[in-house]
């Protein structure tokens, strides 16, 4: 497995992770923009009893940060 196949499979997890937060959490803050250029998402979720940010760039999950 060389570098790019592991940025790709946790790129791939952190996405199904924050689908799964986004499911089974309460979303408290959702906000979206964009440009001509690219897209930014920016969630917060309640799940489990502590509050996360999900930023997405592109339709793409680059963060997931505890708050």
């Amino acid at each position: 497995m060389n570098y790019t196949d592991k940025m790709e499979q946790e790129a791939r997890l952190m996405g199904r992770l924050a689908s799964w937060m986004e499911r089974h959490g309460q979303i408290l803050y959702d906000r979206q923009q964009s440009n001509a250029y690219t897209g930014v998402r920016i969630r917060e979720i309640a799940w489990r009893g502590r509050t996360y940010r999900i930023i997405d760039v592109d339709g793409m999950t680059c963060r997931i940060e505890r708050l």
